[in-house]
């Protein structure tokens, strides 16, 4: 041990005796995560907060007792199994072993991964590499995306898609001196500049993009942010013919739009046809694609379902998630534009105001060049990464990066293939009993598996289809406890699932009426496994049994 005197010495020698009992912790939880209860105990919560100091000690508890509390007082308290088998919650991935045990590493590590000191360390390098592998896994070349950086999660991945999106269109503005930059220079004066000067179209929003439009300055009301119309036959899809409509009278009255297209609707799993035809479009009239695929880009990689990412490459700016289906933990969202400009005047001050104590390594590029085989092109040598700080919101950022790289390298494209295809056949397994029960309503269905308002069996869609990918939304049927004409039905039958503490699910609208839903995106859902004990909850509700969880055993009553 260093030779150290006093405190230090004795917060290093806890910390050393302390960390087996948080590693055997950790263990125990990993090996048992798929029998863990999806949620706490009420009596959990309550001690938990409880426990909650009602201010700050004087006299610190130390290492080991402060370790003791969290594991005794606070962790009981807190969601169980989040990222266990079962949780169907939102958008929630799992966190794969080797992601796991990287983040372990970055946090001991500690770096602050924000300045290009390329000499001094990699770290900038490896982020640049682990975004590189992701336009990998999605078949999209490198040289098309090349501004590229880490967010904490598709929300922030969409401000700066819309703020490249500002930018841009002033820059290329007609009322506006060719290359005005709002970000250096505010919002512009001229006279003859359209109110409003910038207008959002989309299909079905998500909430992220009107809070990105609020925070970049458009604003997040229907004067900015417009619905257009659908498709007749597919309301996931624009109207063309529509959208050209209204892309040609902007152009003539020199307003700047955004389009934002969403790769996968959240609530039912749904893809939309015509992103290519759209991209075509926004080109021609000079509009900025933004492609939300923060649900759905990874869909493609089961192949039936590529044909609706095939065209992510042609956007403008591209928002992905890494804690949703890559399956690493919070927080990592991904952000790639083709206007690498566009993202450096945003962020980057000009270079008399740079601080410069955050400059970049200023030594000969030759230095830092790499040996070995020919990279593909679109690779960014470690010199030429740009500092994060100047490509996103964060000065100070950890190196999230890490447990991405380690996800990927460990599974490869065939094994994230594996979890997205096992993933969505696992729903659609849930979605035909379902379908099937005269207790439920299945309220998305894909299109094959419709026939007017007739329930099909698996033999009549396929079976495979019966859903479009991995979310099942459904309500009770009007034979069940919990009919459609009772107010508030759904969001009962949510919380008697949730109850059982068996597997999570979330409450939802559809089409103006309750709805409940479940989103399978963890890489340890197995069917051999967890199918009987979702379809047993499910059953026993659906025929008026009600499900406490209490002890680890599910007690099954009478309603």
């Amino acid at each position: 041990m260093a030779e150290s005197a006093g405190r230090p010495a004795q917060e290093v020698d806890q910390f050393l005796s302390t960390l087996p009992k948080v590693i055997d912790h950790i263990t125990s939880r990993h090996t048992d995560l798929h029998t863990l209860p999806t949620l706490a105990t009420p009596s959990s919560i309550s001690n938990t907060l409880s426990s909650l100091p009602r201010s700050l000690p004087e006299q610190g508890l130390g290492v080991e007792g402060t370790t003791s509390y969290l594991v005794n007082s606070i962790l009981p308290g807190i969601l169980q199994a989040q990222n266990g088998p079962r949780y169907y919650g939102f958008v929630v991935g799992g966190v794969t072993p080797a992601a796991q045990l990287a983040d372990i590493l970055s946090t001991s590590y500690d770096e602050n991964v924000q300045v290009n000191l390329y000499q001094q360390t990699a770290s900038v390098a490896v982020e640049q590499r682990a975004l590189e592998l992701v336009l990998d896994l999605l078949s999209i070349e490198r040289k098309v995306f090349m501004g590229r950086t880490m967010t904490t999660g598709a929300t922030s991945a969409n401000v700066l898609g819309l703020a490249c999106a500002r930018d841009y269109l002033y820059a290329n503005s007609p009322h506006l001196p060719q290359g005005y930059s709002y970000a250096q220079d505010g919002p512009p004066s001229s006279p003859t500049l359209p109110s409003p000067p910038i207008i959002v179209l989309s299909l079905y929003p998500h909430f992220s993009i009107q809070k990105a439009a609020s925070l970049v300055g458009l604003g997040s009301s229907s004067r900015i942010i417009h619905s257009m119309p659908s498709q007749a036959d597919d309301e996931l899809a624009f109207d063309v013919y529509k959208l050209e409509e209204r892309l040609e009278a902007e152009k003539q009255a020199g307003r700047g739009v955004i389009v934002v297209y969403g790769i996968g609707e959240v609530n039912t799993g749904g893809f939309g046809r015509g992103l290519g035809d759209v991209a075509e479009l926004c080109k021609k009239y000079g509009a900025w694609l933004h492609v939300d695929a923060a649900f759905g880009g990874f869909a493609g990689l089961m192949p039936e379902l590529a044909e609706y990412t095939k065209d992510m490459d042609k956007a403008d700016s591209l928002t992905l998630d890494g804690h949703k289906w890559l399956n690493v933990p919070y927080d990592c969202g991904l952000f790639f534009t083709r206007h690498t400009s566009s993202l450096t005047t945003v962020f980057q001050p000009p270079s008399a105001s740079a601080p410069a104590y955050l400059a970049s390594s200023s030594a000969s590029p030759q230095s830092a060049q790499p040996t070995g085989l020919a990279e593909a092109e679109g690779t960014v040598q470690a010199q030429d990464v740009p500092s994060p700080l100047y490509v996103g919101i964060e000065n100070s950022r950890r190196f999230r990066a890490l447990p991405l790289l380690a996800s990927l390298l460990s599974l490869g494209k065939e094994g994230y293939r594996d979890i997205v295809t096992r993933n969505i056949l696992f729903a659609r397994k849930v979605a035909t009993f379902i379908n099937e029960s005269p207790h439920y309503e299945l309220l998305n269905p894909s299109p094959r598996a419709s026939v007017g308002d007739q329930k099909t069996t698996s033999e009549d869609s396929g079976g495979l289809d019966i859903i479009p990918s991995n979310i099942v939304l459904f309500r009770g049927s009007s034979a069940s406890p919990y009919p459609p004409s009772s107010p508030g039905s759904s969001t009962e039958l949510t919380k008697a699932i949730n109850d059982t503490r068996l597997l999570y699910v979330s409450a939802t609208k559809w089409r103006g009426e309750g709805a409940v839903r479940i989103a399978v995106s963890n890489y340890l859902t197995d069917e051999a496994r967890d199918l009987d004990i979702v379809l047993g909850v499910l059953g026993r509700l659906g025929r008026g049994e009600r499900g406490v969880q209490g002890g680890g055993v599910s007690v099954i009553q009478s309603r």
